[in-house]
């Protein structure tokens, strides 16, 4: 077995790093365009929850029904989104200079095939916004994601998670694989130099020229992994799918705090004005309490040197 995969390796290697990569850019290209499209989406649905927050704040101080302001929050975000496009640039290319009636934007609804789930999840947790303790965003945020499937699936088949860190870690691959080739062809080709025989050494020079061959081949799958992984990590540098997906996760977790301020914010500052007078109180009381102790310390100390 282990003889039919160093042969393998040491006869395709190259093809089989070839095909890596052709496969590699092409889910590298879905998912920077599935990532792209994500954050434009989840950036214009943040904008518009923080717009209404804030008109919100401005009709009224206190928030009463947690479940009625989730619903009537995410109702008008989704009446605004039908409204938000992306151009399609790559049509807008082939049909500059030209007149046509194609269609030339994506509507975000359009998009958002799954706008429905993410809504419905958000309102599914409306008990953490409910609490008067801040929730764990970063959870809060991973469970509403968690059934989003633009969010999860690439073409709605892949996990992007899995291909993403696998795109990450492309670059590394190609550098062992391209060593690892190297190491089986030399160890492939050495076995030949004990059929030479030194007597006659006119016939041996087909397995010299074999093994120089077969050592070629070796290092030029070195040479292959390290070009290969330049390229993919140029990519990764320049178009980043996980560090895209982060920013994006990041946004709606800042989202959900601004939502669980406005819903206990005006509280938690109403709280603190009734605490702190309190705790003010407290404290001057402690203070009058221990100039009490030291005074009365400093009247015991001229009696006990009488005594003395």
């Amino acid at each position: 077995m282990l003889g039919i995969i160093f042969e393998f390796f040491s006869t395709y290697l190259i093809e089989f790093m070839t095909s890596m990569l052709v496969v590699g850019l092409f889910f590298r290209w879905a998912s920077f365009i599935q990532s792209r499209k994500e954050d434009t989406y989840f950036s214009t649905f943040t904008s518009e929850i923080d717009k209404l927050i804030y008109s919100y704040k401005e009709k009224t101080a206190q928030v009463n029904d947690v479940d009625e302001f989730l619903g009537e929050l995410l109702d008008d975000v989704k009446d605004k989104l039908p409204n938000r496009s992306i151009r399609d640039r790559s049509h807008n290319k082939k049909n500059k200079g030209k007149k046509s009636g194609a269609k030339n934007v994506v509507s975000l609804r359009e998009y958002a095939s799954g706008d429905q789930s993410f809504f419905l999840a958000i309102k599914s947790e409306s008990a953490s916004f409910k609490s008067k303790y801040p929730p764990n965003y970063n959870d809060l945020t991973n469970r509403v994601l968690e059934n989003e499937v633009t969010w999860n699936k690439l073409f709605s088949l892949f996990p992007i998670a899995p291909i993403s860190r696998l795109i990450d870690i492309l670059p590394g691959l190609f550098v062992v694989f391209g060593i690892f080739g190297t190491f089986i062809g030399i160890s492939m080709a050495l076995p030949e130099i004990a059929k030479i025989d030194f007597n006659n050494l006119d016939a041996s020079g087909e397995i010299l020229t074999q093994f120089v061959k077969s050592v070629t081949y070796a290092m030029q799958t070195s040479i292959a992994g390290i070009m290969f992984s330049l390229i993919t990590t140029f990519l990764n540098t320049i178009a980043p799918v996980t560090g895209m997906r982060r920013k994006t996760h990041k946004k709606i977790s800042n989202c959900f705090e601004n939502v669980w301020n406005a819903v206990h914010g005006d509280q938690e500052e109403k709280t603190l004005h009734f605490t702190l007078p309190e705790l003010l109180k407290e404290v001057k009381a402690i203070k009058e309490s221990l100039q009490n102790a030291k005074d009365e310390n400093k009247d015991e100390e001229p009696h006990l040197k009488e005594v003395i």
